[in-house]
């Protein structure tokens, strides 16, 4: 296992095609930095090693690399902003920053690289742009407007946000109210329809969450505290998980695109960060409540067995793997 040190409240990673790694940092260290974007490599040994870094704009809770490949996209959840900026030591495209809504929490981009989404948990949309779009003259604050947006409902907390291959449908999980939204999608205008709205923590004896911050009290753990949300490359199974009960829920995506539950397993304390191989065959959780990373088999059915676990750092927030060519080891 290698690790790298002096990452300073690292909370997102991206990862290029190249096997390079993004790591999103807050700042606040010893160095006295900032928000920043630092480059990690890994070499044949399996060593890991900094490169190039550069400022944010502000603290980021998820970054994901744009689609010319030379950008950055950060979103803040404490700021409510989404930027884009060049990536460390590249020269992308200019900075940019576009009107999202309040706590902003995920970006995800279309196929053909067209448009962004961006969700807001605290203003309850989800909202799209022309992703090389610039500011209108005259606009506020310099901000990109979007080109549409669709309204979740009040209170939901849409979080993360993920297109299927094709990219005629996208789903959402809310962080509050723990639903899974399937949306139709328009390849043409990048407009999003609402077709199903299934819940992933039926049964669990869960209320609606609050939106945190820093500075609100603890709700314990009897609210809705949802997290991730992934697909099964060949778009046949969907996993969500949920912090309060350490539970991953497993769907079915049927021909139409929505879904059926399957099954819930037991995870990882706090589960926060997940991925799935390039191979479809794993899934993998982090717990910000653990120090270890889980991983499991992704059966025919959409069943999960448990394959391995391995120690980490404390409050793992984020997984992303390697690409085969760089060899498929798990950061």
């Amino acid at each position: 296992m290698a690790r790298a040190e002096g990452l300073p409240g690292v909370a997102a990673l991206a990862m290029d095609r190249r096997g390079t790694a993004y790591a999103a940092c807050s700042g606040g260290g010893s160095d006295g930095s900032g928000p920043r974007a630092v480059a990690l490599s890994l070499d044949p040994a399996g060593a890991v090693a900094q490169g190039a870094a550069r400022e944010l704009p502000a603290s980021a809770c998820f970054v994901a690399l744009g689609p010319d490949g030379r950008s950055l996209f950060s979103a803040s959840y404490g700021d409510g902003r989404l930027d884009r900026v060049p990536l460390p030591g590249a020269d992308g495209a200019a900075p940019a920053r576009y009107e999202t809504g309040a706590n902003t929490h995920c970006v995800a981009f279309s196929p053909d690289g067209r448009f962004v989404y961006a969700t807001s948990l605290g203003d309850d949309r989800v909202s799209w742009f022309e992703s090389g779009g610039e500011a209108e003259p005259g606009a506020d604050d310099g901000a990109i407007a979007p080109s549409g947006h669709v309204a979740a409902e009040p209170g939901s907390g849409p979080r993360y946000l993920r297109l299927n291959a094709i990219g005629d449908r996208a789903y959402v999980v809310h962080e509050l109210t723990g639903e899974v939204a399937v949306y139709g999608r328009d390849a043409e205008s990048g407009a999003l329809e609402l077709l199903q709205r299934v819940s992933a923590v039926e049964g669990l004896g869960l209320v609606p969450g609050p939106v945190r911050s820093a500075s609100t009290p603890d709700p314990g753990t009897g609210v809705v505290w949802a997290a991730d949300l992934r697909l099964t490359p060949d778009g046949r199974f969907l996993f969500t998980t949920e912090r309060s009960t350490s539970t991953i829920s497993a769907f079915a995506v049927k021909d139409d695109g929505t879904l059926e539950f399957l099954a819930r397993t037991a995870t990882e304390t706090q589960p926060c960060g997940s991925a799935i191989d390039p191979s479809g065959r794993f899934l993998l959780v982090c717990g910000e409540g653990s120090d270890h990373i889980s991983s499991y088999w992704i059966g025919d059915d959409g069943s999960l067995t448990p394959a391995s676990r391995a120690e980490t750092s404390a409050g793992p927030l984020a997984i992303e793997c390697w690409s085969a060519q760089a060899g498929a080891p798990v950061l």
